[in-house]
């Protein structure tokens, strides 16, 4: 072993391979890496260039992973974005990507918003953010999913990041040209809508958007360009033509049948349940019936309880789960409250950190590199005040969020105790 540059010390280490939890453990980092994990009590002097990381009373557990959210989205006020210039908006997502980062996580796939601009201010340590996955934009057809057309004549997909083109395609030939383009654009993935959802202006969760043969050539272009294919598709055949032509990832799901859930874990298919997104609008509107557009009050309570159901039903069947919230619309650096909405549906609080951790990677492809604390992989790690094994509720506090480790690199650590936090002067 080469010198270590950081030693953490934890009372309780979680590793995020489904082992059972260890106390009083240690992991050294050299560089960017995990180089050892072992007891406290076995480290020998580690010499005066190491810097030590002492907190028996906090567990340790991978960096989180949301594998679906949309961290450019500036909310569901279209007169405050009106008023918002492109450059502010680059900024605001910026101060985003720093917000998700501090309350742990340390990795993200982002399902429409982000350009490669800013994925590349994260990686060359412009602003500090997760380690980004974009998809860029939803390829719709046009009166689609992603379509923001409103009846006025005038779109709503405003403020757009600079590097984000438009997503609608119509016919096999436009569909797979849209495919080229958006991985030349600097895409990690394809994301397409093949039904409509809850807060679709038109249609609804089962409306089929797209025919097979469009779709198809989506996912050969795809696959052919090495980039995995994510689809939302609440259920009807417009999930069903997912199963048919081999996607990565459903996102949602929320009103499939027993037998596509069943297919999925048969065909290896991913499920990303984003159970926040329907949660939160359902709390936006007990709070205030107006706070919603009509057509999303009108939909989501033939949604949100199914869903839940559909949840339980696919862990049941096996079907391989990954964290994902998709409620950036409705504010950001919240989407650790996902794991608490897993718990409440069905999970367990560990199913719910490695769906959160180890099989959040495994849907990114990055298994063999991030979602566990072992030898070998990436030193992305979070240190929280409480078991989150006993309480789940802890991982969704910024506040218990301690210390957040990216890459081996420190970006949030408890403050010592009795030290005076001073916030910095704005003048007027």
């Amino acid at each position: 072993m080469q010198t270590p540059t950081a030693v953490i010390k934890a009372g309780l280490l979680i590793n995020g391979t489904g082992a059972r939890p260890e106390r009083n453990m240690a992991l050294i980092i050299e560089g960017r890496k995990i180089a050892d994990v072992r007891p406290t009590a076995s480290l020998s002097n580690l010499g005066d260039m190491v810097t030590v990381y002492d907190f028996p009373q906090l567990t340790v557990m991978p960096g989180m992973i949301d594998t679906h959210d949309h961290l450019a989205h500036l909310g569901l006020d279209v007169k405050q974005r009106m008023n918002t210039p492109p450059s502010l908006a680059v900024l605001q997502t910026g101060r985003w990507a720093t917000d998700t980062l501090m309350i742990g996580i340390t990795s993200f796939r982002d399902a429409a918003g982000v350009d490669l601009g800013l994925k590349m201010a994260v990686e060359q340590g412009v602003i500090p953010g997760p380690r980004l996955f974009i998809s860029l934009v939803i390829i719709t057809q046009t009166g689609g999913h992603g379509d923001l057309m409103q009846p006025c004549g005038l779109s709503s997909d405003f403020p757009r990041l600079p590097g984000v083109p438009d997503g609608a395609a119509d016919g096999v030939d436009a569909c797979r040209r849209k495919v080229r383009e958006v991985v030349r654009l600097g895409a990690d993935c394809i994301k397409i809508a093949t039904t409509g959802g809850v807060g679709s202006p038109r249609g609804g969760p089962m409306t089929r958007q797209f025919t097979l043969d469009e779709l198809r050539a989506m996912v050969d272009e795809a696959h052919a360009a090495g980039k995995p294919v994510m689809v939302h598709a609440h259920g009807g055949d417009g999930l069903k033509m997912c199963l048919q032509v081999g996607v990565d990832s459903i996102e949602h799901a929320a009103l499939a049948e027993p037998r596509d859930l069943e297919r999925m874990a048969e065909l290896g298919i991913w499920l990303v349940p984003t159970l926040s997104v329907t949660q939160r609008m359902k709390e936006w509107l007990e709070r205030d019936p107006q706070s919603l557009p009509a057509y999303i009050a009108a939909k989501l309570p033939g949604v949100f309880d199914v869903q839940r159901r559909n949840f339980k039903k696919a862990l049941e069947c096996g079907v391989k789960i990954a964290m994902g919230t998709d409620a950036g619309a409705l504010g950001h650096a919240q989407n650790t409250k996902e794991l608490v909405y897993m718990v409440e549906a069905g999970m367990t609080p560990m199913q719910s950190i490695l769906a959160s951790t180890r099989m959040g990677a495994e849907l990114l492809g990055m298994g063999d590199s991030l979602g566990t604390l072992e030898p070998g992989r990436l030193a992305d790690l979070v240190m929280i005040d409480g078991d989150p094994l006993s309480d789940i509720a802890v991982v969704a506090d910024p506040d218990r969020v301690k210390l957040v480790m990216k890459n081996g690199i420190v970006y949030k650590m408890p403050v010592p105790q009795g030290a005076r936090v001073l916030e910095p002067k704005v003048r007027a």
